[in-house]
């Protein structure tokens, strides 16, 4: 893409693409001039908006207070564009059901407008609409319709990869895990598709979480085999073993092998597996 842009400096796709994957790989400078000059070079593309409404909100968490109001009414303007220009974009009404939901009301926050957002993700799709009231008990500290709504969702037809997983990472999540339930649920995210990560991450996760150590071997073996550009469920069962404080040599050798390749985008960084490679070789030096 970097290439792309340099050759074409017009080309709204490029200048928009290459705003995700810097921001994707934890660069918050560069993405909100490139999503603005997406939008610049072409102005009537949804996605291009929400882009910028996107990177503008992140922007907007680590600011200062006068400096959130001018960046939440920038988020606010470009997401309505992007609704005006595709009404049906499922992520930019979840960015505008999130905005109602944290923004200050002095720039147009306003709880009671959530709802009927996730009415209207609901009418675009069924299982989206699920989650987004998902989102709505989980705002209201309502863990129980939470997982409800969260279990509807993954059920819903046809079947959702994100869904699924969010199930399942949810079950992870409670301070008793249901490691049945989240196995199953990422199962299911597998058989919708076998070419992504989530579901391997999620399971090598589940797998560790119960000592199940030939099986995990061998779930880290397909996923190798399946994604072997993104190593993150390498670094979810060494997570997962080192909260457990459990085969930590195993753990501190997941670790090394997940630091072999450069971490995928929106992954863990690889100053967050050094940490904790430091931590397992810790332990593992320890005279037993």
């Amino acid at each position: 893409m970097e290439a792309r842009l340099r050759e074409s400096p017009g080309d709204a796709l490029a200048a928009y693409l290459m705003s995700q994957i810097r921001f994707a790989f934890g660069d918050h400078d560069s993405p909100l001039a490139l999503a603005a000059k997406a939008v610049t070079l072409d102005g009537n593309v949804a996605k291009y908006h929400r882009q910028l409404a996107e990177v503008t909100g992140v922007m907007a968490q680590h600011a200062g207070l006068f400096q959130q109001l001018v960046l939440a009414r920038r988020f606010k303007k470009e997401i309505d564009a992007a609704l005006a220009l595709d009404a049906k974009d499922i992520q930019a009404l979840r960015d505008a059901m999130e905005f109602y939901l944290l923004a200050p009301g002095i720039a147009g926050g306003d709880k009671e407008k959530a709802p009927a957002v996730a009415e209207q993700i609901a009418v675009i799709d069924r299982s989206e609409g699920f989650r987004a009231e998902a989102r709505l008990a989980q705002f209201r500290k309502d863990s129980g319709s939470e997982e409800a709504l969260l279990r509807k969702a993954a059920n819903a037809v046809p079947a959702n990869y994100k869904a699924s997983i969010a199930l399942a990472q949810f079950e992870l999540s409670k301070e008793n895990p249901e490691l049945e339930t989240a196995e199953s649920a990422a199962r299911q995210a597998l058989q919708i598709d076998r070419t992504r990560v989530d579901a391997y991450s999620t399971l090598a996760a589940v797998e560790a979480s119960g000592a199940r150590w030939e099986e995990l071997d061998k779930l880290l073996l397909e996923a190798d085999e399946a994604v072997p550009d993104d190593l993150t469920p390498h670094y979810r069962a060494a997570e997962t073993m080192l909260r457990m404080g459990k085969n930590l040599a195993v753990a501190e050798r997941n670790l090394r092998q997940y630091l072999a390749e450069e971490p995928e985008g929106y992954e863990p960084s690889e100053a967050d597996a050094r940490d904790k490679l430091r931590l397992a070789h810790s332990h593992n030096a320890r005279p037993q």
